[in-house]
């Protein structure tokens, strides 16, 4: 499986450690990220950013990479919400008036790596 584009996290002091996470975080869901000139509008050497705000949702995500239910043809249906919440609660003790936007972005993410999976299916 590939992840197209490249995502870059700008940090100061520390440039290589946040694309690192990244590519340990594609590896962890079976993907490999490649260049290709239709990745983030052309240009193969066009960076894709994270924006900062979405930076705490991404972190979040890599933590829940274990957490997927499991259909009966061993097929990955989604993110066990239960595992989800407890893990925001009593590991990542984050606040409850996070949780909201956070959960919403896991979302986003879930239902994108599915269509993905579902694509690379068929």
């Amino acid at each position: 499986m590939q992840a197209r584009g490249q995502l870059y996290i700008p940090t100061a002091g520390k440039p290589d450690e946040p694309q690192e996470e990244f590519d340990e975080a594609l590896a962890a869901l079976g993907l490999q990220q490649v260049q290709d000139e239709g990745a983030c509008g052309g240009s193969p050497d066009q960076k894709c950013y994270l924006w900062p705000c979405n930076f705490p949702t991404f972190k979040l995500w890599q933590c829940l990479q274990t957490q997927w239910r499991v259909g009966g043809m061993g097929g990955r249906t989604g993110l066990e919400y239960a595992s989800v919440c407890a893990y925001m609660r009593d590991i990542a003790r984050i606040k409850p008036k996070h949780w909201a936007q956070l959960f919403s972005g896991l979302q986003a993410m879930e239902r994108a790596a599915l269509l993905v999976w579902a694509e690379q299916s068929d």
